[in-house]
C-alpha cells in the first residue's frame, strides 16, 4: 500500500472513530436522561457490567476521578438502586461494588436498537475482519488502567 493511500485511510479511520465516539456519547446522554441519571453514572454502570464486582479504588483508576468523586457517583447510584456495596472477602478494609441485575436490565432495554444495529453490521464481516477490528480496539486500550487492557468480556 502506498504511503499516500495509507495516510488517506488513517485520516478516514480517525474521523470515523471520532464520529463513533461522538455518537456513542450523545446516545449515552440520551439514555442517562431517560433513566434520570448523569452521563458519568452510565459509564460507571457500564464498567460495573463489564468488570464488576470491583472496588471503588479500581473504579477511580478506570475513570480518572478522585476517590471523593467516585464516592459521589456510587452514592448516587446506590440511592437509585443501581448498585450495592458489600464487604470485600479478599480485603476487609475495602468493599466491592455490585451492579443490581434488575436495574441493569432496565439500562439494557434502552440499548436494544444499538445491539441490533451491532449485530446487523458485524454480520457482514468475516472472522478475519472481526479479528482486525478487535485487535484495533484492544491495542487502543493498551494505555488504559490494567483492568481495562485487553478486556473483551466479563471475567
Amino acid at each position: 500500500m502506498s504511503s499516500r493511500k495509507k495516510e488517506t485511510l488513517l485520516t478516514s479511520l480517525q474521523r470515523a472513530v471520532r464520529l463513533f465516539i461522538a455518537g456513542a456519547s450523545f446516545r449515552s446522554q440520551r439514555t442517562a436522561d431517560a433513566l434520570g441519571l448523569h452521563p458519568t453514572d452510565m459509564q460507571f454502570i457500564n464498567l460495573l457490567d463489564l468488570l464488576g464486582p470491583i472496588t471503588p479504588g479500581a473504579l477511580a483508576q478506570c475513570s480518572g476521578l478522585s476517590s471523593g468523586g467516585v464516592t459521589v457517583v456510587l452514592d448516587r447510584l446506590e440511592a437509585a438502586g443501581y448498585l450495592r456495596r458489600e464487604a470485600n472477602p479478599r480485603d476487609r478494609r475495602s468493599v466491592l461494588v455490585h451492579l443490581q441485575t434488575a436495574k441493569q436490565k432496565r439500562v439494557d432495554a434502552n440499548y436494544k436498537d444499538v445491539q441490533q444495529q451491532f449485530a446487523e453490521i458485524t454480520a457482514g464481516f468475516s472472522e478475519a475482519e472481526l479479528e482486525v477490528v478487535l485487535r484495533f480496539f484492544t491495542a487502543s486500550s493498551a494505555k488504559r488502567p490494567p483492568m481495562l487492557q485487553g478486556r473483551t468480556a466479563k471475567e
